[in-house]
């Protein structure tokens, strides 16, 4: 939709897949656009995503079992999101997750805050996590981003490989975990006996 209002109707499915996940600024940039156009492409994003592209979400199957699983165990759940804060909050309400959350955290719309290893350290002063904490702490992305914003906040990395990011982008930006269905972050997180 924004790149149309430039005139551009980019139909291959594989590019509009590279599209999900970074910020919107950065993908635009992809195309030559300067950082002013960026933003008014960006703008033209949100125009329709904040009225239809909000309420079109999809969970990935076992996603609910796991969170549930995560939450009954007593783990502490943040959400790190490059999508607007309000967005995530809203997504997560209408899909039945933000329950399992103590905190959601995503971008500013000033850019104050807006990118992935900010908005991870953001969620993890949120949560209140302690330098000794941090060994115990797994981000769970699917796209290279994801790995070095939990890299650069010395958490584990772990990559979702059900997502939109393939095996060779994941373990190239420092996945330590691959996996291939929610249940095995359970595995990892708790141990094969999910204690």
């Amino acid at each position: 939709y924004a790149l149309s209002t430039v005139g551009l109707d980019e139909t291959d499915h594989k590019t509009l897949r590279s599209f999900i996940g970074p910020p919107l600024r950065d993908t635009f940039a992809k195309y030559g656009f300067d950082s002013e156009k960026c933003e008014e492409l960006v703008a033209k994003y949100r125009e329709k995503f904040l009225v239809t592209g909000i309420h079109q979400n999809v969970t990935y199957e076992g996603i609910h079992e796991m969170l549930k699983n995560l939450f009954e165990h007593g783990c502490k759940i943040a959400l790190a999101s490059c999508k607007p804060e309000g967005a995530c909050k809203i997504i997560l309400e209408e899909t039945g997750m933000l329950k399992y959350f103590e905190t959601v955290c995503g971008a500013t719309l000033d850019k104050t805050l807006d990118t992935k290893p900010a908005i991870i350290g953001v969620a993890l002063k949120r949560l209140g996590v302690s330098e000794e904490e941090l060994e115990h702490v797994y981000m769970v992305g699917d796209r290279d981003m994801d790995m070095i914003g939990a890299r650069e906040n010395g958490v584990h990395a772990v990559g979702a490989l059900y997502g939109y990011g393939g095996k060779e982008e994941l373990s190239e930006s420092g996945a330590e975990y691959l996996i291939e269905k929610p249940s095995e972050l359970v595995e990892i997180v708790l141990g094969k006996d999910g204690e």
